[in-house]
C-alpha cells in the first residue's frame, strides 16, 4: 500500500490538550479558491471537501452520534507535486487548515487548532555511473496520501 512505503509528515500547530473520545454529528470541510496553491492541485478543489469529509466520517463511524460535536475544517492550502518535481526537491505537496470542534451540550469538547500534512520525499544520492530508476508515482498518489493522513490526524485528536 502507498501509505506504508511513503509516510507523510504531520505537524499539529497550536494544538489544544487531548480530550476524552468526543462524539460527532456532523463533519464539514471548506476549501478558499485561493488555497490552492499550483495548477496540479486545481484539478483536485472540486472534490477535496467530500474526499477529506468522507475520509474523516470513515475514520469516525464509532463516535457519530446525533447530539455530538460539529467538526468544521477550513482548507487554507492545497499543493500538488509530481514524482520529478518530488525527486528533484522542486515542490512539496502540503495540505493545511483550521480544524475546529465544538460541541453546544458540551462545553469541554471545544477545540480549535491548525493542521498540516506534506509529503517531503527523502534526499536520494546517486554514484557517479549508478543507472537511474525512478518509480513514479501520480500526483493522485500524493493527494489520496494527504487526505487519508490529514483525516488521521484530525480523528486521532477526537478519540
Amino acid at each position: 500500500m502507498f501509505k506504508s512505503l511513503v509516510p507523510a509528515a504531520a505537524a499539529l500547530l497550536m494544538s489544544s490538550s487531548a480530550f476524552a473520545e468526543t462524539s460527532v454529528s456532523s463533519v464539514d470541510v471548506t476549501v478558499d479558491l485561493t488555497a490552492i496553491k499550483n495548477e496540479s492541485a486545481a484539478a483536485y478543489y472540486t472534490s477535496i471537501e467530500e474526499d477529506l469529509e468522507t475520509a474523516i466520517v470513515a475514520k469516525l463511524t464509532d463516535q457519530l452520534s446525533d447530539d455530538g460535536a460539529s467538526v468544521v475544517v477550513d482548507i487554507d492550502e492545497l499543493s500538488l507535486a509530481n514524482s520529478f518535481q518530488s525527486v528533484l526537491g522542486l515542490e512539496e505537496s502540503e495540505l493545511a487548515g483550521s480544524v475546529s470542534v465544538n460541541n453546544l451540550n458540551d462545553n469541554s469538547e471545544h477545540q480549535a487548532y491548525e493542521l498540516t500534512v506534506s509529503y517531503l520525499p527523502a534526499p536520494i544520492v546517486f554514484d557517479p555511473g549508478e543507472d537511474i530508476v525512478i518509480i513514479r508515482r501520480d500526483t493522485t498518489d500524493y493527494y489520496i496520501q494527504m487526505v487519508d493522513t490529514f483525516a488521521e490526524h484530525l480523528t486521532e485528536k477526537l478519540k
